[in-house]
C-alpha cells in the first residue's frame, strides 16, 4: 500500500484528487495527510512518512519546488500538479519529471501510479532532471533535454544536437562532438517536443536542428548538408516548407 500526501492550495483540487484516489486506487493508495500551502506542506512532509507526494507547482506562499528545496532529505516519489500552461508542460516534458495537468484524467493518474509502483529511483532535488526543471522555470527558457536510455538517462544541450534519426521504434541523437545517443522513444515524440525549439522534420527518418544546417543540395534529389558534412534526404512533401523557412 502506497502512502500519499496531497499538497495544493485549492480545496477543490485536493477534493478531486482525493476522490479519484479513493474511488480508483483504494487497494493500492492510502492518503495519510493533506496541506494547503508551502509552509504546512513542509511541516507535514517532515512529520509524516509517505511514498508519494502530490505537489501543486504554484501556491500563494511558495511552490512545490520550494518545498523540496526546504526539506533536508526525503525518500518519497514526487508528482507535480500544474494548471494547463504551454511552457510549464514543455519544462516537465524536457526534464522527464512526472506531472499531472489540471483537470487530470483518470487514465493519466493510473499511469502515474503504475510508474511510481515500478520506480527504482526517487526524484532527488540534487538529480539532473529536477535541476533542469528548476533551471527551465527560473530562466523561462528551455536549454536542455533529458533523454532516457538503457543505462538511465543522458542530459543534452539542445544546441549540441545536430539531428535525430528514426531507427524503427528507437531514436538516435547525433551530436556536434560526433557521439550518438540511442533512446527507446520514437521520432514523433521528439518532433512534438522540439518543433518550436528550432527543429524541423525533413523526412520520416530525420528531425534536424536548423541551427546546424549548412546547405540545401538540389542535385541529390533534395537533401540537406549538416555542418559536420552529413547529407540527409528531404522528402518531397517537406521540401517546400523547408525552403520557406529560409527564403
Amino acid at each position: 500500500m502506497l502512502k500519499a500526501i496531497l499538497i495544493d492550495d485549492e480545496d477543490d483540487a485536493r477534493y478531486l484528487l482525493r476522490k479519484a484516489l479513493e474511488e480508483n486506487f483504494a487497494d493500492s493508495v492510502k492518503i495519510v495527510g493533506e496541506a494547503d500551502g508551502y509552509k504546512k506542506g513542509v511541516t507535514i512532509l517532515e512529520s509524516t512518512p509517505c511514498d508519494i507526494a502530490f505537489l501543486d507547482v504554484k501556491m500563494p506562499d511558495g511552490t512545490g519546488f520550494d518545498i523540496l528545496n526546504t526539506l533536508q532529505e526525503y525518500n518519497f516519489s514526487v508528482v507535480f500538479i500544474t494548471a494547463f500552461d504551454k511552457f510549464s508542460i514543455k519544462a516537465f516534458d524536457f526534464s522527464a519529471v512526472g506531472y499531472l495537468v489540471k483537470p487530470f484524467k483518470i487514465s493519466d493518474l493510473t499511469k502515474t501510479i503504475e510508474r511510481i509502483s515500478h520506480q527504482k529511483e526517487k526524484l532527488s532535488k540534487d538529480s539532473a532532471p529536477f535541476k533542469i526543471l528548476l533551471e527551465s522555470y527560473s530562466e523561462e527558457k528551455i536549454r536542455k533535454i533529458v533523454v532516457p536510455n538503457t543505462d538511465g538517462f543522458t542530459v543534452l544541450l539542445l544546441e549540441e544536437i545536430l539531428y535525430i534519426q528514426s531507427l524503427r521504434n528507437y531514436s538516435e541523437f547525433h551530436l556536434t562532438n560526433g557521439s550518438r545517443v540511442l533512446t527507446s522513444k520514437t521520432l514523433i515524440n521528439y518532433e512534438t517536443l522540439l518543433s518550436d525549439q528550432g527543429f524541423f522534420r525533413i523526412h520520416h527518418s530525420y528531425l534536424i536542428n536548423l541551427t546546424h544546417l549548412k546547405a540545401f543540395v538540389r542535385s541529390e534529389g533534395g537533401a540537406v548538408k549538416m555542418i559536420n558534412g552529413d547529407l540527409l534526404p528531404v522528402s518531397r512533401q517537406k521540401k517546400g516548407e523547408l525552403m520557406d523557412r529560409f527564403l
